[in-house]
């Protein structure tokens, strides 16, 4: 951990949620405290929506403090936080598990003999202050940790990258190594693209740790590692895109890219279904087709005179829009409500309408 004060914190449950409140304590800034909260909440089978947002309160002086770093569901069953919000305190009547186990203690021991097992108990106050030469003193160290949210946005982003598909909340010594030697590697475009990429998307630059897992794992399915390395260009279209696009259709996305769809956007209609779900139709590839460009195209498909779709005539156009102003409502009703209605070719709405006059909206 880092030489910074010690942050409590705690996410008290909701009430509909059944769950326990949470509470962590680590030497870290409230940042990386609350990404901690958050992982190891994750961890444990719990949804963080069954929770409200995590609070800093003081350090409370107890026994019953959790070990640093771990995610404590018990220590709200003895202690509460007072008035101020800030200071915490017995709740009262609740007996603390430390006062049992000491008194169970007091009851068997007898002039420093075990009375159940007649064990002659040792007197180690000689050796307080001495147990840096005990043995277990000599073991070797733990592993230097590093909180990645911690870490710069490029060091952030590269951790995600050499977790493969497996979130990482802290990085060890070599993979910190593994970090730094791609920061370093200018042949690998690759990587050097991604990089550049997320620093000049203003949603990558301010998102949370679990979305930058996300999006760099999202970039290695729709180009793959082991493919062609994609253009700077091309990568920071599909950040700006992923971050626009809600969180439900986000796997859309990454699925209509993959299969080399460079969707804007994943359109849906009134009743939510996919509207279009990105295929490919015969319309020009600079063409963006959308629910709206589809309106213009049912009001050309209702004019009675012959025209060539693919080389349309301005005249054409002008009447469809104005049309389109004029009866607008029953179309756009009509192409709302009708479920992957973008996907169809341009001269479906043509034959459709032709073929029976009835339809027209």
């Amino acid at each position: 951990m880092s030489g910074t004060n010690p942050v409590f914190l705690v996410r008290k449950a909701k009430k509909s949620s059944g769950q326990k409140d949470a509470v962590l304590w680590c030497s870290d800034d409230f940042e990386a405290a609350n990404a901690t909260l958050d992982y190891l909440l994750i961890k444990s089978g719990a949804k963080l929506k069954d929770y409200f947002k995590a609070v800093a309160t003081n350090f409370p002086v107890v026994n019953e403090l959790p070990p640093e770093g771990e995610l404590s569901l018990t220590f709200c069953d003895y202690y509460q936080l007072a008035k101020d919000n800030m200071t915490w305190t017995q709740i009262p009547g609740v007996t603390l598990p430390s006062s049992e186990a000491a008194a169970a203690a007091r009851q068997h021991i007898v002039d420093g003999v075990d009375t159940e097992t007649g064990e002659v108990l040792e007197d180690h106050t000689e050796n307080f202050g001495n147990e840096s030469n005990s043995p277990a003193q000599a073991t070797a160290p733990a592993p230097e940790l590093t909180v990645v949210a911690t870490m710069p946005l490029r060091h952030r982003v590269l951790a995600q990258y050499i977790g493969e598909g497996e979130y990482l909340y802290h990085v060890d010594a070599s993979q910190k190594k593994e970090i730094l030697r791609l920061e370093m590697d200018t042949d690998n475009s690759y990587v050097q693209n991604l990089l550049l990429a997320a620093e000049n998307v203003e949603a990558f630059k301010k998102a949370i740790e679990h979305d930058i897992h996300k999006i760099v794992n999202a970039v290695k399915k729709v180009f793959p590692v082991d493919g062609k390395t994609p253009e700077l260009a091309t990568v920071i279209q599909f950040l700006k895109t992923w971050f626009e696009t809600e969180h439900i259709d986000r796997g859309l996305l990454v699925k209509e890219w993959a299969k080399g769809n460079r969707v804007s956007a994943i359109q849906r209609t009134e009743s939510g279904a996919n509207a279009g779900g990105g295929n490919k139709t015969d319309r020009n590839p600079d063409y963006e087709h959308t629910l709206d460009t589809l309106d213009v195209e049912i009001a050309m498909a209702t004019l009675p005179m012959d025209f060539n779709i693919y080389e349309l005539p301005g005249s054409v156009y002008r009447r469809a829009k104005r049309n389109r102003k004029e009866k607008g409502k029953s179309v756009q009703r009509m192409v709302r409500s009708t479920s992957r209605n973008a996907r169809y070719p341009g001269l479906f709405p043509r034959r459709y309408f032709r073929a029976d006059p009835k339809r027209t909206p």
